[in-house]
């Protein structure tokens, strides 16, 4: 590192080759497109030598675990952004539409808002409910349900996870059932 902060190309070439095979392992389990994943590949290296060029990283030690986070790090946010671009084009498609649904679509939606209330409601863990309501449904900030279940960011993060994959396997199953008695 100190090589590469004096200016050595050929120590850049040495940390590029020593992590970039590592790099790509773990983009290619978050990152499908192999294109994308391509790009964050390129994006993770150019930010790694950045931070080992200014310094920001001082350890040699700790630079396996900071390049694997940095690449989830690029790979999560290319993602976040990539989700809201679509969601906002979603969004401004649906306000030139119709908004007025047929009484045929309105049936459904109830009954789609009945069926989500009473699989929210089977869910086993109190704690998954209370998230899933009140981050979901209430809309309420991330950082006020964290406070008051006494969650990290990153525990926050999976405790949602674990409880949105378990209502989506109650919904499944509900779904599938549902299906069979039509």
């Amino acid at each position: 590192m100190r090589r590469i902060r004096a200016g050595e190309t050929a120590a850049e070439r040495e940390l590029v080759e020593r992590f970039s095979r590592g790099i790509r392992v773990i983009l290619r389990s978050v990152a499908p497109d192999a294109a994308v994943g391509d790009d964050l590949h390129q994006e993770t290296l150019r930010v790694l030598l950045e931070r080992v060029r200014a310094g920001e990283v001082r350890s040699p030690e700790q630079l396996p675990a900071f390049v694997a986070s940095l690449a989830r790090n690029l790979a999560t946010r290319h993602y976040q952004r990539a989700r809201k671009v679509v969601a906002d084009s979603t969004l401004r498609l649906a306000r030139l539409e119709d908004q007025t649904p047929d009484p045929v679509e309105r049936i459904s939606q109830a009954e789609e808002v009945e069926l989500v209330r009473q699989v929210l409601d089977e869910l086993p863990v109190e704690r998954d409910r209370d998230l899933l309501r009140r981050y979901y449904l209430g809309q309420e900030s991330k950082e006020r349900i964290q406070a008051d279940h006494g969650l990290t960011s990153l525990q926050f993060n999976r405790v949602l996870h674990r409880a949105r994959k378990r209502f989506q396997e109650l919904w499944v199953a509900r779904q599938s059932a549902r299906s069979r008695h039509l």
